[in-house]
């Protein structure tokens, strides 16, 4: 299953890119009910990929649990969306790297998610993280869709 897990988080990458093509600055940066912006989701998405990128390594190296995702979120909104999408696309496409050159052994390797207490394999996380993707893309689709009705 990993390769439709990691086409899913390739994915993620031309479907932010589209869904921000032609907004402007005020409306990515839009805080609507003090929940987060479009770039602050998009943000948060880059922290959770440094995890993610942690976690695989921990899994393969036999680590028993996890390391927590705790992160201090950053301000996104002064970036310009380029540059939140450049950082984004930077970590996405080093953690489907480190995912693509996995060897089968290491796929069968697991650790404890701290939250969560289940144990999972790399497989596990990628579609972990792809089903967050989508849960943020929603977010961002709520924010356009409130955006469009002022």
């Amino acid at each position: 299953m990993l390769p439709f897990f990691i086409e899913r988080l390739r994915g993620t990458i031309v479907r932010l890119e589209h869904k921000v093509n032609n907004i402007n600055d005020e409306i990515l940066s839009i805080k609507i009910n003090g929940k987060w912006s479009i770039k602050e989701n998009i943000g948060h998405l880059v922290e959770v990929d440094v995890i993610a990128n942690k976690r695989i390594d921990e899994i393969t190296s036999n680590v028993e649990v996890m390391s927590p995702a705790v992160f201090e979120p950053k301000d996104y909104n002064p970036w310009p969306i380029e540059k939140v999408l450049d950082f984004f696309r930077e970590n996405r496409l080093s953690n489907l790297t480190k995912y693509e050159m996995l060897s089968e052994e290491q796929l069968k390797k697991s650790s404890l998610h701290p939250r969560l207490k289940v144990k999972m394999t790399p497989v596990d996380l990628a579609w972990f993280d792809a089903e967050h993707d989508d849960h943020h893309i929603v977010k961002i689709n709520e924010i356009l869709q409130h955006s469009q009705n002022k």
